[in-house]
C-alpha cells in the first residue's frame, strides 16, 4: 500500500523532554517511519533554543522540527491575566503555521496527529487542510483536580473548554485506554461511538531479560516519574518509613524532576528528610534526571518497580518495567488496571493507601519466588499485548480509514 505522509504534534519530545506523550510520539513516529512512512515531527525548542530539524539524516528517523510559540502582541496587563490560556493559543498558532510551511515546502499531509493535552490542535482544528486525529491522554482537568493551593477556576475552565474543542472537531479520535476514552466522553461531551481505543506499546526483546543477580539480602525498589503529587511520590515517601522496619533489606531509588510541590515549597526530597527515620534516610536514595541509558541499567538493576500515581490514562512506566520482567506495584485507579494485571504481574493497592502500598513492597521483598514469578508475566503481557509494532499497525490502519473517509469507529478491548 502507498506510504502515508503524516504529522506528529508534541510539546515535549526526546531528548529535550520527557513524559507519557513525549516517549508514546516518539516510539510512533520511529515506528511508522520504519515501516516506510513519511513522518514529521513538530515539537516545542530544546534548551538551546534551536530552531532546525533534526535527526534528519539518521536511519529510521522522522524529521524534528522544533518551533518557538508565536507571541501575542498583548499589553502587559492583559499578558499577565490568565497567561496560561495566552501560552496555549500562542502554541497552537505556532505549530498550525509550521504546518502550513511543511505543506507549502514539502507537500500535503495525509494526516495530522496531535495530542488533547494543551489544545495544541486549537487553531488547525478551525481550518484543517487534511484528517485531524487526536490521541487522548490525561486532560487537563483531572490534572487540575489533583494540584493543592489557589487556582484560577475561570482560567481552568477557559483552558479545558480549548483542550475540548480540537477533539471536539477531529476526524477521528483515539484513546490509549477505555478508562480515558470514557473519561474524555462525559468531559468533552463527545459520542462514546466516536473514540477508537488503541494501546499504546513499547520495544520488546523476544526472550525476558536475564535475571538479576541481587546483592545476598537486598532487594532494590525503583521509582521513576516527575516528583509531583499526581504521581503519588508523597504516598511513597510516607510508606518507605513502614517497609524498612519491616523489610530493612529495602533499597529505595527515587528517579525524576522535582517541582517542588511538596508541603511548603520544599523539595520532595528535603520533605522526605523532614519526617523519615535515620534507617529509611540511608535506605533511599534520590538521583534527579537520569539519561536514557542510565535508566535502562536502573530498570535492570532493580528487583520491584513501584509508581503509585494518582492518576493515569494508561501508564507507559508500567509497561517500561514490565518489559525488563519486573513485578509491579501501583494505585488501583484511572487506566493502570488495564495494564497491571492484579496478583499476575504485579500488585494494584488502594488508592491513597499508604499502609497498603507499604505492605504491597514488603510482601514483593519477602517473596523472591513470587517477584520471579510476576516478573516472567509482566513480560508475556507486554510480548502479547502491548508491542509498539501493534500501536503502529493499529495506528496506520486508522489513519488510512480516516483518509478514506470511512467514519466508522472501532473499539478495541486490551487484552
Amino acid at each position: 500500500m502507498k506510504p502515508l505522509r503524516i504529522c506528529l504534534v508534541s510539546k515535549e519530545y526526546p531528548p529535550a523532554g520527557s513524559g507519557g506523550i513525549a516517549n508514546y510520539v516518539h516510539l510512533l513516529a520511529h515506528g511508522l517511519v520504519e515501516e516506510g512512512h513519511d513522518v514529521s515531527v513538530i515539537a516545542g525548542p530544546p534548551d538551546n533554543g534551536c530552531m532546525t530539524p533534526s535527526n534528519s539524516n539518521a536511519p529510521h528517523a522522522p524529521e524534528l522540527y522544533r518551533v518557538e510559540n508565536r507571541r501575542l502582541a498583548l499589553p502587559s496587563p492583559i499578558r499577565r491575566k490568565a497567561r496560561g490560556i495566552w501560552r496555549q493559543l500562542e502554541r497552537s498558532w505556532a505549530v498550525d503555521r509550521k504546518i502550513a510551511r511543511l505543506e507549502r515546502t514539502q507537500g500535503p499531509f495525509d494526516v495530522v496527529e496531535m495530542p488533547n493535552w494543551g489544545a495544541e490542535g486549537l487553531c488547525y482544528s478551525l481550518h484543517p487542510r487534511v484528517p485531524l486525529v487526536v490521541r487522548l491522554s490525561t486532560p487537563l482537568a483531572q490534572v487540575s483536580l489533583l494540584k493543592e493551593g489557589p487556582s484560577d477556576r475561570m482560567g481552568l475552565r477557559l483552558a479545558c473548554f480549548l483542550e475540548a474543542l480540537p477533539a471536539r472537531r477531529a476526524a477521528h479520535i483515539i484513546a490509549n485506554s477505555r478508562f480515558i476514552a470514557q473519561y474524555c466522553t462525559d468531559l468533552y461531551k463527545i459520542p462514546n461511538a466516536d473514540l477508537e481505543v488503541i494501546p499504546l506499546g513499547i520495544p520488546v526483546p523476544f526472550s525476558p531479560p536475564v535475571e538479576r543477580q541481587a546483592k545476598e539480602g537486598t532487594v532494590t525498589v525503583l521509582y521513576v516519574g516527575r516528583l509531583e503529587k499526581r504521581k503519588g511520590i508523597d504516598r511513597l515517601l510516607h510508606a518507605i518509613p513502614r517497609v524498612i522496619r519491616k523489610a530493612p533489606c529495602c533499597r529505595f531509588v527515587i528517579v525524576g524532576d522535582d517541582i517542588g510541590e511538596a508541603p511548603q515549597g520544599m523539595s520532595y526530597r528535603d520533605y522526605f528528610e523532614s519526617f523519615a527515620s535515620p534507617a529509611a534516610h540511608a535506605a533511599t536514595t534520590f538521583l534527579g534526571y537520569v539519561e536514557e541509558s542510565d535508566l535502562s541499567q536502573l530498570y535492570a538493576d532493580c528487583d520491584v518497580f513501584v509508581a503509585p500515581s494518582l492518576s493515569e490514562s494508561f501508564g507507559l512506566i508500567y509497561l517500561e518495567a514490565m518489559a525488563r520482567a519486573k513485578p509491579v506495584v501501583a494505585f488501583r485507579t484511572g487506566g493502570v488496571p488495564e495494564v497491571v494485571a492484579h496478583n499476575r504481574n504485579g500488585i494494584l493497592v488502594e488508592l491513597n493507601n499508604v499502609s497498603e502500598l507499604a505492605g504491597a513492597i514488603i510482601r514483593l521483598s519477602e517473596d523472591q519466588e513470587l517477584r520471579r514469578m510476576m516478573g516472567r508475566c509482566g513480560f508475556e503481557r507486554v510480548q502479547t499485548s502491548f508491542p509498539a509494532e501493534r500501536m503502529v499497525r493499529e495506528s496506520v490502519a486508522c489513519y488510512r480509514r480516516v483518509i478514506s473517509g470511512n467514519g466508522n469507529r472501532l473499539s478495541h478491548d486490551l487484552v
